[in-house]
């Protein structure tokens, strides 16, 4: 036991119905340092959490209304609280209690009547552990920062290498970028997806830097010859991404934001969802700026003409319960796209 380890002070919160058993157990880890405060019943260990927030629990099991047990899985269940030790201490002695006592998400048990050495043991070695685990999150915190900072550079000087080789690409992309976070947002993807799909959309079309100059900036529509050649671009992408640590969103964006869900799309005519997700908001999002954007070759089409354009194509060219996210959030694209109209001129 390391009690010099410790920060000033750790807070103990001891929840106990039974007055001289909060006494006892107070005066004990006062005289140890710690800063105690108490609570009669599972209810006031709720309400006190609006106040401050412990480094340790420790719990009786037989409460009135709410037990110990129950007060548990409610603490594990707060995002506040979920990663706070617990330490049951309850005169239920027999195995299939404290069993039960650990799958309710308690760290340790001790049993009534207790020792004091072994409750203060036991009590700074859980406050040790979580002061371990505090250091090693927030170095695990600066690490994700830097490596996310790194990332986003990388992905600038990718997406500037774009925007410097043909202005129209550059600003489609940025455009882009913002469709594809908005429609993913409105999904119920998990939320470290959603942040992917933002980062990476700029990348959608990186294989272009591989697109020779005469194809990629040609003032009219393509050849049958011409249009094969942009179709590498995806696989150009991939293969400029295509290292053990970038993110499979990024890949599976560059790669496959050209399928299409009837298996008619390129390179690799994948079908419905065998085309990642992350492909199929970037594959929408793409549309519908090229829709709603004049080029060299056409005039931008109006919001309501390119709503019913994506409209008739779901099920085709675009996943149908994308389309339905994209139909009630249309609003709010148009926003989008009015405010980087400049972009789109």
């Amino acid at each position: 036991m390391h009690q010099s380890s410790q920060k000033a002070h750790p807070r103990v919160l001891i929840v106990d119905d039974e007055p001289a058993n909060l006494r006892i157990l107070g005066s004990l880890l006062k005289h140890r340092g710690l800063d105690v405060a108490f609570a009669g019943s599972a209810s006031q260990a709720l309400e006190s959490l609006k106040y401050r927030t412990p480094d340790l629990f420790l719990l009786d099991i037989m409460m009135p209304n709410i037990d110990g047990y129950d007060l548990a899985i409610e603490l594990r269940s707060i995002a506040q609280t979920e990663n706070i030790p617990i330490i049951f201490i309850s005169a239920l002695t027999d195995a299939e209690s404290k069993i039960k006592g650990f799958d309710s998400g308690g760290a340790d048990y001790i049993s009534k009547p207790f020792n004091s050495q072994e409750v203060i043991a036991r009590v700074f070695s859980q406050l040790e552990l979580k002061q371990y685990r505090d250091q090693l999150e927030d170095k695990v915190k600066d690490q994700v920062l830097e490596i996310e900072t790194i990332t986003m550079t990388l992905v600038e000087v990718l997406e500037n290498a774009n925007y410097y080789r043909d202005d129209e690409t550059g600003r489609h992309i940025r455009r882009v970028t913002e469709f594809s976070r908005h429609l993913a947002n409105h999904t119920t993807l998990p939320e470290m997806t959603k942040r992917e799909i933002g980062r990476y959309a700029s990348l959608h079309d990186i294989g272009k830097v591989g697109i020779p100059d005469a194809i990629l900036r040609k003032p009219d529509r393509l050849t049958a010859e011409e249009f094969a050649i942009i179709q590498q671009h995806p696989i150009i992408g991939f293969q400029i991404l295509d290292k053990d640590k970038i993110p499979s969103v990024a890949k599976n964006i560059v790669l496959s934001h050209h399928e299409k869900w009837d298996g008619s799309g390129y390179p690799n005519q994948l079908i419905a969802e065998l085309i990642p997700v992350e492909a199929r908001i970037v594959a929408l999002a793409d549309v519908y700026d090229a829709l709603r954007s004049r080029r060299t070759y056409k005039l931008a089409y109006s919001r309501a003409k390119t709503e019913a354009i994506i409209n008739e194509n779901r099920g085709f060219h675009f996943d149908p319960a994308l389309v339905d996210i994209f139909l009630d959030i249309a609003d709010e694209l148009d926003i989008i796209m009015e405010d980087n109209m400049d972009l789109a001129e």
